[in-house]
């Protein structure tokens, strides 16, 4: 079995598959994004560490993310939603509703004493 660049990135960073998907799947929702079932999104990641297939772009995208690379170290992710669609208009609303989250997240966290 041939190691590919997504499998050596995971083993680097002590990360199991599992651990790469959540990181994934929650790139994919800063972005707006829901991701197909959990099941479905293993099977491609396993295809990819396995060098049976390679990423979309979209994945590509995700997944540079994801590991921290240079956004220009491989193909583009893909263009986002036409502008004045449903599929625009859905993605700037859950993008919207995410950094609302992150800012409550934020206001609820305790901030540490200072002395």
């Amino acid at each position: 079995m041939m190691e590919t660049r997504w499998k050596r990135l995971g083993f680097e960073r002590g990360w199991s598959q599992r651990d790469v998907l959540r990181r994934l799947a929650a790139a994919a929702r800063r972005q707006g994004v829901d991701l197909p079932a959990e099941e479905s999104v293993k099977k491609q990641l396993s295809r990819w560490e396995n060098g049976h297939s390679r990423p979309t772009s979209f994945y590509y995208g995700l997944l540079t993310e994801v590991f921290d690379l240079p956004p220009d170290d491989g193909p583009m992710p893909v263009a986002a939603p036409k502008p004045g669609t449903v599929t625009a208009e859905m993605a700037s609303l859950r993008a919207e509703v995410a950094r609302l989250a992150e800012l409550v997240s934020r206001l609820t966290t305790p901030v540490a004493a200072t002395r």
